[in-house]
């Protein structure tokens, strides 16, 4: 009985024993499982409620550390792991004070709370620089099918606010070429036009010669060069002689973006007549003069406008029309002169549904000319001519047009000019001074005209004038049928 007393306290002692060294090893699990409650819940953890553990390792007290600290001493030999895990799961900053056993569970404790802090560290930051980095962008209009660019049959009375054509994109909107890709085509206007994304190029007609045009463009800046060559020189017995044909032109723009608004400045030297200039071996020189130097400087808001477009800035041009020999201009006609324009333009949407636009807008300049002054001789005397010129012209201006479906656009527009205000003052041939005031209402443009486009590969425009209407012949020999026709391609 004794044996069996024996066997039985024997067996109850080391299921004890058993049991006790179970429980010692289950201890350390609990605080791992309050991480994983932690991970799972990201939203509940408060970094502020680590900055009392992390000022205690600096020395610094809390009444979270001093609530901790009993635990830490009466507990420290049978379950170490709990009061250190709870540190370390506050800041990671504890690591070197834990006891060695513990350091796996203390680094995976730290790199779990920081991945539960990192997601709104980073994403948040990245969306809010997106639209810092691309300014030009946000600034362009939303595309819509009104938004589109045109060929040259749709806007030719200029509208401020209506949709551009190409020729408009070429004279002092290029900064709008960067990332479009597309082939345009002019049978009537003897022009084609290419873009591939940056880098564009154009062919058309100056005066008589072929003008060939190259340019590249970004969304802040643009610039391009044109030139179109008719020159001759001859070197022989009688003297040289150089001459330059009607067209010969030499041309650049140059586009910028400021903020909202595009600057743009443009320059051509253009021979507008034949000339030729002689300089023979015997007798006088001669030198002609059939010439213009074209220039201007104009800033718009274009890229911001929403519900008022406007263009302001000023044209010079230099004409000269005169031929001299010797040292002594000799046609009678001499109309050389020099013109500055102040201009502003101003478009704006009067009327819009989902469907159709109606644009009214004016185009105002007011130029004046200074002629150059013209000696002659009258009764004995030497006379100098003179004439000055200051002007206001208006172009009142309508754009309408209205999608009938999602591949046939209808268009017409019209304009009336008006020079509002001209007074001329200045001294005759005779010596006689004179002055003219005048306001004459011009003739008023009309036209009407169609887009076809199939989805984004092919568009095709076209617009009839008055002698579509006047002139029947034209139907039939094939000239003044079309104002303008041309065709895109799109990549």
């Amino acid at each position: 009985m004794n044996l069996k007393k024996a066997v039985a306290l024997t067996f109850v002692t080391s299921a004890l024993a058993f049991a006790q060294q179970e429980a010692t090893v289950e201890t350390p699990a609990e605080p791992a499982a309050d991480q994983a409650a932690v991970v799972s819940e990201p939203v509940e953890y408060n970094p502020e409620q680590a900055t009392p553990a992390a000022e205690s390792q600096t020395g610094e007290t809390s009444e979270g550390v001093a609530a901790a600290e009993p635990e830490q001493g009466t507990a420290q030999e049978a379950a170490p792991a709990p009061a250190q895990d709870s540190v370390a799961s506050a800041t990671p900053a504890a690591e070197p004070a834990v006891a060695d056993s513990a350091k796996p569970a203390v680094q995976d404790s730290a790199q779990q709370v920081a991945v539960v802090s990192e997601p709104p560290k980073v994403e948040p930051v990245e969306e809010a620089a997106k639209p810092a980095v691309e300014p030009a962008e946000m600034d362009m209009p939303p595309k819509t099918p009104f938004t589109i660019l045109h060929g040259n049959a749709y806007n030719i009375v200029e509208n401020e606010a209506a949709g551009d054509n190409v020729n408009i994109l070429l004279k002092n909107r290029l900064v709008k070429f960067a990332g479009q890709k597309f082939v345009y085509v002019e049978p009537s206007g003897e022009m084609g036009v290419f873009s591939l994304g940056n880098f564009f190029g154009a062919m058309d007609l100056s005066g008589n010669l072929g003008r060939a045009t190259v340019g590249y463009a970004t969304n802040g800046f643009a610039a391009d060069l044109r030139l179109s060559l008719g020159q001759i020189q001859v070197d022989d017995g009688e003297g040289k002689k150089r001459g330059s044909n009607a067209g010969d032109d030499w041309g650049i723009t140059l586009s910028k973006v400021l903020g909202g608004f595009v600057l743009t400045a443009a320059a051509d030297w253009v021979t507008f007549a034949d000339e030729m200039d002689v300089d023979p071996k015997h007798g006088s020189k001669q030198e002609q003069r059939y010439r213009d130097l074209n220039a201007s400087l104009i800033l718009s808001d274009g890229p911001a406008a929403r519900k008022h477009f406007w263009s302001a800035g000023v044209a010079f041009v230099r004409h000269e029309n005169e031929m001299e020999v010797g040292d002594r201009v000799v046609n009678e006609n001499v109309d050389s002169r020099t013109t500055i324009v102040p201009l502003f333009n101003y478009g704006t949407p009067a009327l819009r549904s989902e469907r159709a636009n109606l644009y009214l807008g004016v185009n105002t300049s007011f130029p004046i000319t200074i002629f150059d002054a013209i000696e002659s001789e009258n009764q004995g005397k030497v006379v100098k001519t003179s004439e000055y010129n200051l002007g206001m012209t208006l172009v009142p201006n309508i754009v309408s047009e209205v999608l009938l479906n999602k591949n046939v656009m209808f268009f017409g527009e019209a304009n009336y000019e008006w020079n509002a205000i001209r007074y001329i003052w200045g001294k005759d041939l005779s010596g006689e001074n004179y002055t003219i005031k005048q306001s004459v209402s011009d003739k008023v443009n009309a036209s009407i005209g169609t887009r076809f486009q199939y989805d984004n590969l092919v568009a095709c425009e076209f617009a009839l004038g008055d002698s579509f209407f006047t002139d029947t012949k034209a139907i039939f020999n094939g000239e003044g049928v079309f104002i303008k026709f041309g065709g895109f391609i799109y990549f």
